[in-house]
């Protein structure tokens, strides 16, 4: 049962990461500087997690081409999604993010059944179909003020979020969860910065978001490693569909802690349509 209360654990801290993120991203005056300050901690943090569990002891790296190759692409769209998810955080509510977020399973999934030739069930049709009307759902409403933009841009952060996450089943199998939990924090790193970036917009970043963008940071390395943890104890099918109830938990405390109310039977329907669907892609 452990692996049930780390899948628990994790979907609490996204439920949180979510959340939080939307109250700094508000404020914040350049959405990819933020992303960096944010995943320069978090790196930072997944490096004391290495050596707080002494991975370091046992560490070692494949010798053959086949991991940094699913590595660095896995690095490569990991760094597309850092690039937009505080602009997306920032144009939309925490409750309609965290419902659009159950794109990405979706694509793992399918991407999954691509990679590892896994095979497709009428089920798993039947949950991505479900996740689809969700997201319409949350989408369409003739009197809203839903950015349209942030909405076709939290799709096509959670379909890169998604590839990465099928790849993740390869990371674990190559390198050590508490190695790979390193590596994917300090790559993509590269791809957010590229092609430049001010040094003063950075620093402007973390003087608005002080300790709220560590706490932010940690909430996310916590949630993605405890995520991969589980993974190694049971299989990711059984895991991840815990972790996304993540999206109704956001959504209640969108509502309770946000203020978050317009469209509130929309929003709770379409969560619980959404975490169907989710398990539908068991």
């Amino acid at each position: 049962m452990t692996w049930l209360y780390l899948s628990l654990g994790s979907a609490l801290s996204f439920a949180s990461l979510t959340l939080l993120s939307r109250v700094v991203s508000v404020k914040s005056k350049n959405p990819r500087a933020l992303s960096i300050v944010f995943n320069l901690i978090a790196f930072l943090m997944a490096l004391m997690i290495f050596f707080i569990t002494g991975a370091n002891k046992n560490f070692s790296l494949p010798t053959k081409f086949e991991p940094y190759l699913y590595l660095s692409i896995a690095c490569l769209f990991y760094g597309l999604y850092e690039r937009i998810r505080f602009y997306v955080a920032q144009v939309l509510e925490a409750s309609l993010v965290s419902i659009i977020n159950n794109i990405s399973l979706a694509v793992a999934f399918f991407t999954a059944a691509f990679i590892y030739s896994e095979v497709m069930t009428i089920n798993k049709i039947g949950g991505f179909l479900l996740i689809l009307t969700a997201l319409f759902l949350v989408s369409v409403n003739k009197v809203s003020k839903i950015n349209r933009r942030g909405i076709l841009l939290a799709i096509l952060a959670n379909v890169f979020l998604g590839i990465g996450w099928a790849l993740d089943k390869k990371g674990v199998i190559f390198f050590s969860p508490e190695t790979y939990n390193v590596l994917v924090w300090f790559f993509p790193l590269f791809v957010l910065y590229f092609p430049y970036l001010k040094f003063s917009d950075i620093k402007k970043e973390i003087k608005i978001s002080s300790w709220k963008i560590a706490l932010l940071s940690l909430f996310n390395v916590i949630g993605y490693f405890i995520q991969l943890k589980a993974q190694a104890l049971a299989d990711a099918t059984r895991v991840i569909p815990i972790v996304q109830t993540s999206t109704l938990l956001t959504v209640i405390f969108g509502i309770f802690i946000l203020k978050e109310k317009d469209n509130l039977f929309k929003k709770i329907f379409a969560g619980i349509i959404a975490i169907g669907g989710v398990f539908l892609l068991r």
